[in-house]
Formats: structure tokens, C-alpha cells, sequence
């Protein structure tokens, strides 16, 4: 990992020109970050008519989602947690986005096991939305199946109380049940950005997971990077190289803040990772 990091850093110090500078949504993170505080002490389930959804626990495990128990493997998606949602509460963002350079980096499995560890946390309100519609597989890692996709929602033609679905009290998954031909054109509608905001202002979520496409390969993701506070950058071990790790960062903090970069499918751990209880 210390490698990682060193070779980064040295891309990063070769760029021509100016470095690129973390930019967000300053006017609406403020406003957010004051309103945090509050919903901490707030009631933390969301208050909705439909009962929690339970996936299959065998489902759960084909698809590696580990983090809905306090288990040796949920470890490092806790740690990751716990870091997301300090530096979210310490910048005043709510809306959190994972992406990846390039395809099959794992960041599908990874946002589904932080909603999935959110769920242990009762004291936050958490929401993940599937919204790599041209690939959509969060419903599949779930074996969920509701009544509507998440497109629906953003072109109203179904309500987000009937299509999304609870995991926990305080968890919400809301999938994308097919795929779309032309996410780019859906997601770029001020009726789809409106949506959104509504979701935000009625259900008060502490944090807002979104689950977008790889950022070098398609390009509805770069318009949905303006509208999140922050964005999580998946790599795979052995398979996203170093140009593209920068290229991503770069591509990101055009439109958004820098969450971190997370190194996924890596084999090679230090004994310290052994730790338990």
C-alpha cells in the first residue's frame, strides 16, 4: 500500500500545469453539515410503510457481502466505515459516490457491504442507490426484486417509497431491476436531479451512497460527480494500473472532493490484519 501511495504521489507531482484543486458544493455541504448534528439525535429509522427486506444469507455470502455481522472478514469494510463517515461528518457531506477506474474493480461489492455495515450503526441513516444503469447488479448481489427500478423513480413513473427497500431500520437500498440503453440522457434531467434532492430533503438521511459506472469507460458518470460531496475511488490489485488510478483522480476532482482511493482484491496482507477479538 505504501507503494501505492509513493507512486501516486509522484504522478501527481509530475502533472503539467496546475494541480487540480478538490472542488464540491460548498453552499449545500454547509447547509448540510449543519443540519448533521441534529439528525444524530434525531429518531434513526426511516419512516416507511413497507417492512425491511431480508436477503438470503447464502446470497449474501455468493456475493461477498460480509459486513451485515461483526465478523473477522467485516473488518476492513468496519474500518473503511468508520473512516467514510468521520471524514463525512468532519466536511459536512452526505452524498457519496464509488466509482472505479475501470470496469470489474469491485465497487459494487464494496458499496453494497458499507450500506450492509451501515446497518449495524443505528444511530445513522443510510441509503445506497444503484445507479450504474448501463450494468446494474446491486439487486443481483441482494437478491432483491421490488415492484420498480430506480430509473422509475427518476423519470416519475413510481414513487421512491413504493421501489426502494429498507435492509435494516435505518438502511435503504433502492436497484435498478434492468438496464437502461441511454442512462446518461435519464440521469442528466433536472426531473432526475430534482428526485434526488427530494429524497434527501423528506427522509434526512445521514449519508447517501451512489454506486456509479467506472468513470474511463462511460460518461453518465461524470455527470452525476457534480451532483455528490464526495467521491470513493475502488482499484483492483494487479489489474487497475497506476495511470489509471491518476486519471480517475484527476477526472474526479474536476467535479468533486477526493474521498480516498481504496485498493480492493488485494492477497497480500500484513500480520497486523490478522487481529481480533
Amino acid at each position: 500500500m505504501e507503494k501505492l501511495q509513493a507512486a501516486l504521489a509522484k504522478a501527481r507531482a509530475q502533472r503539467d500545469g496546475k494541480p487540480t484543486q478538490r472542488v464540491g458544493r460548498p453552499e449545500k455541504s454547509a447547509r448540510r453539515k449543519s443540519k448533521m448534528l441534529d439528525e444524530e439525535e434525531a429518531q434513526s429509522e426511516f419512516r416507511m410503510n413497507n417492512a425491511p427486506f431480508a436477503p438470503a444469507e447464502r446470497r449474501l455470502k455468493q456475493a461477498r457481502i460480509v459486513a451485515s455481522d461483526p465478523t473477522n472478514e467485516a473488518t476492513h469494510f468496519d474500518i473503511l466505515r468508520t473512516k467514510l463517515l468521520l471524514e463525512a461528518r468532519q466536511n459536512g457531506w452526505t452524498r457519496i459516490a464509488i466509482t472505479s477506474a475501470a470496469a470489474a474493480s469491485g465497487k459494487t461489492t464494496m458499496a453494497c457491504n458499507l450500506i450492509a455495515g451501515f446497518g449495524r450503526q443505528p444511530e445513522v441513516r443510510g441509503m445506497l442507490f444503484d445507479f450504474d444503469l448501463r450494468r446494474p447488479s446491486v439487486a443481483k448481489f441482494f437478491g432483491a426484486e421490488p415492484p420498480a427500478s430506480v430509473a422509475d423513480v427518476l423519470d416519475g413513473t413510481a414513487t421512491f417509497e413504493e421501489q426502494a427497500l429498507r435492509l435494516h431500520p435505518n438502511t435503504i437500498v433502492s436497484v435498478a431491476t434492468t438496464h437502461v440503453r441511454d442512462p446518461s440522457r435519464l440521469l442528466q434531467r433536472q426531473g432526475a436531479i430534482d428526485v434526488i434532492d427530494d429524497i434527501q430533503a423528506v427522509y434526512q438521511p445521514n449519508i447517501m451512497l451512489f454506486d456509479l459506472p467506472p468513470v474511463l469507460v462511460s460518461d453518465e458518470a461524470r455527470a452525476l460527480l457534480k451532483l455528490v460531496d464526495a467521491v470513493l475511488i475502488v482499484a483492483a490489485a494487479d489489474a487497475t494500473s497506476l495511470a489509471q488510478i491518476d486519471e480517475c483522480e484527476r477526472e474526479v476532482s474536476e467535479y468533486s472532493n477526493v474521498a480516498g482511493v481504496v485498493l480492493n482484491k488485494c492477497r497480500h496482507l500484513e500480520d497486523g490484519y490478522n487481529y481480533s477479538y
